[in-house]
């Protein structure tokens, strides 16, 4: 899934929903999630040490038509490093902004591939965090190596207790990143939100429903597993954590015509599951297909959430 969101792509319609009927589920947990007591189990795999040092590394500086990035890293957990690029506009310096973490998709670059939402954000008032999951961008290894559907999906995605490793160290990085924009670089902990794009907006689901410090949440083509999965553990499973965002408001964007992500069995069943206040815009297109109008949608409703909070 190479990540192209925010690409500028012309010619799609937007239609702003509060529900969805339910179709058939495709697996138990859609059905029915597990209950509180097998979830608060699932916790206990998310924690990790906050006062461990960040042993921050930067790497880069530059500024550009009124943007400061800094190419970064810092340890999450001891021995692993998380490498990002922290967006802010020029200028804020002694104001407490808003926060936002992103999360890319499967493409080889990683949190390359977020710079022009990075930017975009950033310009409309958030710090912005992108940060490379494991395996991928400045932290891939030898266990991808051609980034395809195939690749991953055979390596990654399809071997349960190896994903759901993946997924618990990526909860980790997150919460170690949310440490950061608080205590590195100023940004107002209780409005830090999360955005995640395809397969990073799996992973945000589960995040965010384990990580109640995390709001607002949108979701970019993301839904319950893409059509090359064929299964996950419970603790890995987004049908587990998609209901527990709320109180905590969720958007989600999705395509019509998503052959990666479909509406009928990864994502209405999904929407359903979620509770208020969530909605979703449903794009006329495939994967990451969005354009302006959904860029300023996202932009309003940003704003509408940081409004509750001040």
């Amino acid at each position: 899934m190479r990540l192209t969101v925010l690409a500028f792509v012309l010619g799609s319609s937007l239609t702003l929903q509060t529900g969805a009927p339910a179709i058939q589920a495709s697996d138990q947990w859609l059905t029915k999630p597990v209950d509180d007591r097998t979830f608060n189990t699932y916790l206990e795999f998310f924690a990790y040490d906050r006062r461990l040092p960040f042993d921050l590394k930067v790497t880069k500086v530059e500024e550009d038509q009124g943007i400061r990035r800094e190419r970064l890293s810092f340890q999450s957990t001891s021995g692993v490093r998380v490498t990002s690029i922290v967006f802010n506009a020029v200028g804020t310096t002694g104001v407490k902004p808003p926060g936002l973490i992103m999360l890319h998709g499967g493409g080889a670059n990683g949190k390359e591939g977020m710079i022009q939402a990075g930017e975009f954000f950033s310009r409309a008032g958030w710090t912005v965090l992108s940060m490379d999951l494991q395996y991928y961008g400045e932290r891939s290894t030898q266990l991808l190596t051609t980034f395809s559907q195939a690749d991953k999906h055979e390596k990654l995605y399809n071997q349960p207790p190896l994903y759901l490793a993946w997924t618990i160290q990526s909860a980790k990085d997150v919460g170690r990143a949310l440490d950061f924009l608080v205590g590195q670089r100023g940004v107002d902990p209780r409005r830090i939100g999360i955005l995640g794009a395809s397969r990073g907006a799996i992973v945000a689901t589960i995040v965010a429903g384990a990580d109640r410090r995390l709001s607002p949440v949108i979701l970019l083509y993301g839904g319950h597993f893409d059509a090359d999965e064929n299964g996950h553990l419970p603790a890995a499973c987004p049908a587990n954590y998609i209901g527990r965002i709320a109180p905590r408001p969720l958007l989600m964007i999705n395509g019509t015509q998503d052959a990666i992500m479909s509406r009928e069995l990864s994502v209405d069943p999904m929407f359903k599951l979620a509770r208020q206040p969530k909605q979703i815009i449903w794009t006329d297109g495939g994967h990451m297909f969005t354009n302006e109008e959904h860029r300023a949608a996202m932009i309003r409703w940003l704003r509408e959430q940081d409004k509750k909070v001040q």
